[in-house]
């Protein structure tokens, strides 16, 4: 079967600095579960002075203000390094989910972690970042202690949005053969390259009796050029996969929340995120060069070419400003 997750209020919260305001989080979990989205992602769980206005919550507790009773199931994610153990209650409420997502050098301390959420009584999302970085040894190897702790789902996340079809189904098929029958799998993409749909559509196809969940935000909102389209992926499923989400509470979402927001912070594609994506560079370095107003496309690819190879996954504002000093247009 396959299922939706809208993280709007998470991986949107990167255009807005997560402030919807508390009316706003409200309406859009609210309409999200009325349409029968699956899951929604409710933000980040941070070690941070909570305020309700914005989608960051520093108690799992917090978030109960905003749930209704329904069958959808609602997410919060860890950064794992980000959020103590200890401040995690125990818990025999099913409806609300943790999605725990760390770094590949991370691994073991945070499948650790992940485990003891499971012993905690939580259904949790394993999300390594960067999954395409991972090799073929290294999948199998995560897919085994991963089997272990035996979590609700695992993520394939194309953190910088670079794969390809073959990336995606690659290594939607090696985990597929490998994991628990029990364990779903999830695809979160990011649409630098224009191909998350596509990607998506692709994996679609390939699924069978295990639950696939993919992952959307309304209108694409989202770090980069943005997400998988809700009302677009909605649209889909339901012509061709028997699925009835109501697409009416979506669409009056993106009209009255989210088009604001946009017009304020526009995202969506960009000759920055698409050359990001092709040299595999974090997009906060497109962003950094949207931001100077770059335009010349030899000097973009100059600059993303001559970012280390230690640095290009992961942000670093030193390098960059170091080469646009360089590379600059007088």
């Amino acid at each position: 079967m396959i299922k939706l997750l809208d993280c709007t209020l998470r991986d949107g919260g990167y255009v807005n600095n997560w402030e919807f305001g508390k009316d706003n989080i409200a309406k859009i979990i609210s309409e999200l579960t009325h349409s029968g989205i699956n899951f929604v992602e409710c933000g980040f769980l941070k070690d941070i002075n909570y305020n309700n206005n914005f989608s960051l919550f520093s108690n799992i507790l917090q978030l109960k203000e905003f749930l209704i009773s329904s069958k959808t199931k609602y997410t919060l994610m860890i950064n794992y390094g980000e959020y103590s153990l200890d401040k995690i209650p125990n818990s025999d409420d099913k409806s609300i989910m943790i999605r725990l997502s760390f770094k590949k050098k991370h691994l073991n301390e945070a499948l650790i972690y992940a485990d003891s959420l499971i012993h905690k009584g939580y259904d949790i999302f394993i999300n390594p970042m960067n999954t395409d970085l991972y090799s073929t040894d290294e999948l199998l190897y995560l897919i085994q202690k991963i089997n272990k702790i035996n979590p609700y789902a695992v993520t394939i996340v194309d953190t910088i949005g670079c794969m390809c079809e073959k990336d995606a189904v690659n290594i939607f098929k090696l985990i597929k053969n490998e994991l628990n029958e029990n364990i779903k799998i999830c695809f979160h993409s990011h649409n630098n390259l224009q191909l998350s749909f596509s990607n998506a559509l692709s994996l679609i196809n390939l699924s069978d009796k295990r639950d696939l969940i993919i992952d959307s935000t309304l209108f694409a909102m989202g770090r980069g050029a943005g997400n998988i389209k809700t009302e677009k992926i909605i649209k889909y499923l339901n012509d061709n996969c028997n699925t009835k989400f109501d697409y009416i509470p979506v669409l009056k979402l993106i009209d009255e929340v989210i088009y604001p927001i946009f017009k304020k912070s526009p995202w969506g594609a960009s000759t920055p995120y698409y050359l990001a994506a092709i040299h595999h560079c974090h997009p906060n370095y497109a962003k950094f060069i949207l931001d100077k107003e770059i335009h010349n496309v030899d000097i973009i690819i100059k600059i993303f070419s001559s970012i280390p190879k230690e640095y290009k996954y992961e942000f670093n504002l030193d390098i960059i400003q170091k080469l646009y000093s360089e590379f600059k247009v007088c």
